[in-house]
Formats: structure tokens, sequence, C-alpha cells
């Protein structure tokens, strides 16, 4: 099982948007790409994360999980690459 950190971002941009349209302008995708992928992620899972019947889309109970996860993996990588991304500026 693959599962991508665009794809979690796409999750998490939807969980704050509550919406697919407004989370692929959020990410500078299509919405069809944003809802492809993480139906993808929640097909690899056997889960749903958003509940597709509510406007404004909800997070599943289950989803909150994937949520929180999905964010605090992608401030670890965030805190990973910071020091590199100083020493690239640094010698610009």
């Amino acid at each position: 099982m693959v599962v991508t950190l665009r794809q979690m971002q796409y999750i998490c941009a939807v969980a704050e948007t509550q919406s697919f349209s407004k989370a692929a302008e959020l990410c500078f995708a299509d919405q069809s790409t944003v809802s492809q992928q993480i139906k993808q992620f929640e097909e690899k899972l056997n889960i749903k994360i958003f509940n597709r019947e509510t406007i404004p889309l909800k997070v599943t109970a289950e989803g909150e999980e994937i949520v929180i996860k999905c964010k605090s993996i992608l401030t670890g990588v965030e805190e990973l690459i910071k020091p590199i991304k100083k020493d690239i500026h640094r010698f610009q």
C-alpha cells in the first residue's frame, strides 16, 4: 500500500475547507484530481474520511483520526526539510 504526501495534503485541505473544489484551489489542483486521490486513499484503507452527502462536507468519525495523523505527518515532513530550506536560501 502506497499513501502519498500529496494525498495527505488533499485530505487536510478538504477537512479545512469542507469542500473538494475549495481544497483544489488551495492545492493548485483540479477538483477531480483531489476527489480521485482521496477516493484512492479511502479505498486503500477501506474507510470513508468524508461524508460526501453533506454540504459542507463533514469528516466522518473514523476520518477524524486520519486527518489528525495526516496533519501530524505533514508537520513532521515540514520540520524535516526546514533546515534544508534554510541552507538552500543561504547559498542563493
